[in-house]
């Protein structure tokens, strides 16, 4: 699949990296989602507005830092949904072939209680993991 996975953290890189895999990140995932290829464009434009710093790329993670204060809001409306122009993507994976149409997001999964209990001055780690 071509796209991209996402999953907003309230902690700051150094802790996510020691607690990835581990249930122990629970209580401080705010949202997880999937986009396809245009999946990127929220946080990239927070990024060129200055809100957001890039920490890694490659895909494997892309790593962003942002102010919830500027996160949240996204999260919790549509402003993480990729645009509906472009391109449709097609192709096929070890076992399965896909199409998957310009706009693309899975539902995203809101941590109600986690989101609610953040502050607002937070700085949030956004971990982006490359589907293809």
């Amino acid at each position: 699949m071509l796209g991209w996975m996402f999953c907003v953290f309230n902690l700051p890189p150094e802790r996510v990296d020691r607690l990835i895999g581990h249930e122990a990140t629970a209580p401080f995932v705010l949202a997880s989602w999937e986009a396809g290829i245009g999946g990127l464009d929220w946080v990239e434009a927070l990024r060129t507005a200055g809100k957001a710093t890039q920490l890694k790329s490659g895909g494997y993670p892309n790593r962003y830092t942002a102010l919830a204060a500027d996160v949240l809001p996204l999260i919790q409306g549509d402003g993480v949904k990729p645009v509906d122009d472009g391109i449709w993507t097609f192709g096929v994976d070890e076992g399965e072939e896909y199409a998957l149409p310009p706009g693309w997001m899975g539902k995203p999964n809101l941590r109600l209680d986690n989101i609610r209990d953040c502050p607002l001055n937070a700085t949030l780690t956004i971990d982006a993991w490359d589907l293809s």
